[in-house]
């Protein structure tokens, strides 16, 4: 005796509705932290493409005082490409002398550079940055009546 198929209609074929919007909010959600992440991602971007190019620029200037710019007390100012300007100063700097050997001058003079940049960011707020180094300077021993 052969027994009966009993077909189900209750047999599933598909996603619930449940289901369906269940999976699209997951998606929904995972795409909202992906662009968020692809938007930190090219501010940062944008922000290090600035900083370096103001490093740059701020070296090249550095790399200046000596060779184009005297070492001396004095201050300068200008511009590169009408976009960041700058403005140098230069001033004598002492160091406290802790020996107990007395000396009519130093072998060396110290000069405090102080470089600053100022530019508009993408946002038109005014940024500022300072680069700050010693150069050290042999004195002209000649014009001081030292040298013999």
């Amino acid at each position: 005796m052969q027994q009966p198929v009993l077909l189900s209609r209750h047999k599933s074929q598909g996603f619930t509705l449940i289901e369906v919007i269940a999976s699209f909010t997951i998606l929904a959600m995972t795409f909202m932290v992906i662009l968020e992440i692809l938007s930190n991602s090219s501010t940062n971007t944008i922000k290090s493409s600035e900083r370096t190019k103001i490093s740059l620029l701020a070296q090249s200037k550095m790399d200046e005082v000596g060779l184009l710019i005297p070492v001396e007390e004095g201050s300068q100012s200008g511009s590169f490409d009408d976009e960041v300007n700058w403005d140098l100063v230069i001033q004598s700097f002492d160091v406290a002398y802790e020996g107990n050997v007395v000396m009519d001058f130093a072998p060396v003079e110290l000069y405090k550079v102080v470089l600053t940049l100022t530019w508009q960011d993408g946002h038109d707020k005014t940024r500022s940055v300072d680069f700050t180094t010693l150069k050290a300077m042999t004195p002209d021993f000649e014009s001081q009546g030292l040298g013999r």
